[in-house]
């Protein structure tokens, strides 16, 4: 981006807020004072309404640094606007007109510092300054101005996405070819260069930054200058793509996911393909489809998956196991929301059946599924073939609102059956109860080349 700081600072100033450096009046001009070095180098003074009740006045004095008081007389109105040292050497304050204040554009603002002995110097106000305070021109004259200057046919912005530090923007002015322009920004920057891409089309650019006022933008001014005549014209917030851009920006609502398939915690348990999806939707904005995501089991399965009016559709044969599924969308203004759910994949009784040739029996005995449990030990036990290794694994899933939390494995333990079948093992969960926590729990039993599983999910009492 290229910035142009122009020297027809005047004439930019009766559209757009005040911005300059200022030189010194002569001697016979300044108030008396003690100068024994140039310890006043400069003053710059910006303003967003000139000196109209209300306006906010922004000094910025170099002088020598570490001086013990700076600050700044406006004339005979009697306000002392005092300035504190950022860096060395640069002093800064601000002042905002108030209604019964009578400050005259026409006399000499005195910047004061003192080190050993207090040092002024007179700088007076810009032209713009005093044309805001003397009113509009006669009707004539901009009629004259209007004539003889270049035509200005739009001045557009085109922001991408939400108006925030960091972004670029990018002006387009149309207008008679040939000529010299650049913009203003009230209160922001002065002076950025607007570049002849083609003929009658000027271009440029501005990137936002922190501290810069996002509602000033819209205010933008584009001058065209053509030899001694010149056009200006405000940014047109009239034009459709600006309206469009301007509705995106202000849009700060995330897309929603809803409609989980499968839902968080189901088991799928017939083989085939398994099919892994939401409904995505945004009121403002709308959805980028460019934007969409989706992992399941850690592994990016986006190239694979389909999004069509408003739905994400993901179909795949999953081998056995616990699966999480991440999704991540964005809207067009750049509002991102993400969501993430577990689901299991098991063989059904009649598949499971076949494994190593015939059943094995396991069976849950201490709890039932879906089974509240207190706080403190929790004793697991059931019964298998005798001698059978038995797998016991226990995840601990907060799922609050609906939402998923953090899941934690409490247990992945192998016990032995007794020479009747029996097993029985005890579990410590760890840390306060959290509403709507669940434990779920996985039991796999192996007896040479045959294996069972069963699952339970208990609920934890808050």
């Amino acid at each position: 981006m290229k910035f142009k700081l122009r020297s027809q600072v005047a004439a930019i100033m009766l559209l757009a807020p005040a911005a300059a450096i200022f030189i010194a009046q002569p001697a016979a001009a300044q108030q008396r004072a003690v100068v024994a070095t140039p310890v006043i180098t400069s003053m710059a003074v910006n303003a967003d309404e000139g000196l109209a009740p209300g306006s906010t006045l922004n000094f910025q004095l170099y002088a020598a640094p570490r001086a013990r008081k700076a600050d700044v007389v406006l004339g005979k109105s009697g306000i002392i606007v005092p300035l504190r040292e950022r860096t060395p050497g640069n002093y800064t304050g601000s002042y905002v007109v108030r209604r019964a204040d009578r400050i005259d554009a026409t006399q000499f603002m005195a910047a004061r510092v003192t080190h050993q002995q207090t040092v002024a110097r007179n700088f007076a106000y810009p032209p713009s300054f005093q044309a805001l305070a003397q009113g509009p021109a006669p009707a004539p004259a901009p009629v004259a101005v209007a004539v003889a200057g270049p035509a200005i046919e739009r001045f557009v912005m085109r922001p991408v996405g939400r108006l925030e530090a960091g972004r670029e923007l990018n002006f387009r002015l149309v207008g008679a070819p040939g000529a010299d322009a650049w913009m203003d920004i009230p209160g922001v920057i002065s002076g950025v260069d607007l570049a002849e891409t083609r003929p009658g089309v000027y271009e440029g650019s501005y990137t936002i930054r922190r501290r810069d006022n996002l509602d000033a933008f819209h205010g933008a001014v584009a001058t065209l200058r053509s030899g001694n005549a010149r056009a200006t014209a405000k940014l047109d917030i009239n034009d459709r793509g600006w309206e469009r851009d301007r509705q995106q920006a202000r849009d700060e609502r995330p897309p929603q996911i809803t409609d989980l398939m499968p839902a968080n915690g189901e088991r799928i348990t017939e083989r085939g393909r398994a099919h892994v999806g939401a409904k995505i939707t945004d009121e403002g904005a709308g959805i980028d489809p460019a934007s969409v995501r989706l992992r399941v089991g850690g592994r990016d399965v986006t190239a694979d998956t389909r999004v069509t009016d408003g739905e994400v559709q993901y179909r795949a044969d999953l081998d056995p196991g616990r699966y999480t599924a991440e999704l991540t969308v964005r809207d067009k203004a750049g509002n991102a929301t993400s969501k993430a759910w577990t689901f299991d994949v098991v063989y059904a009784e009649r598949e499971r059946d076949r494994v190593g040739g015939g059943p094995l029996p396991l069976q849950i005995t201490s709890h039932a599924n879906g089974a509240q449990i207190d706080n403190g030990m929790l004793t697991l036990q059931g019964r298998t073939a005798p001698g059978a290794n038995v797998r016991v694994q226990v995840e601990s899933v907060a799922n609050v609102g609906g939402l998923l939390g953090v899941t934690q494995q409490v247990m992945d333990q192998t016990i032995q059956a007794d020479r009747n079948g029996h097993f029985s093992v005890s579990v410590q969960p760890s840390g306060l109860p959290i509403p709507g926590q669940r434990y779920d729990v996985r039991m796999t039993s192996s007896n040479g080349n045959q294996t069972a599983e069963e699952r339970i999910t208990l609920q934890r009492r808050g």
